[in-house]
């Protein structure tokens, strides 16, 4: 696997955490985030731009991810060129 792919698949699974983080932020009641999520001092403070962001992000990571392995493949897969004849 080229060092390519492997920014692309942890780019993706970055991703992936971002987009449950999002998801957790607008499912979870802000009483009852996990710690790891930062601390809010009122209820709605900034709950919603965090979990905006987090999707955002999500979307920002796989979109980078998706460039770079398309970027690869599409290199990998040149066609060798032809020598030249003397």
């Amino acid at each position: 696997m080229t060092p390519l792919k492997w920014l692309a698949a942890v780019l993706g699974v970055l991703g992936l955490i971002a987009l449950v983080v999002g998801i957790i932020y607008f499912s979870v009641p802000a009483h009852s985030l996990p710690s790891f999520l930062g601390p809010l001092q009122r209820v709605k403070a900034h709950r919603k731009r965090r979990g905006e962001a987090a999707i955002a992000g999500a979307v920002v990571l796989w979109v980078i991810g998706g460039i770079l392995f398309y970027v690869d493949k599409r290199s990998s897969t040149k066609a060798p060129s032809d020598p030249v004849a003397s």
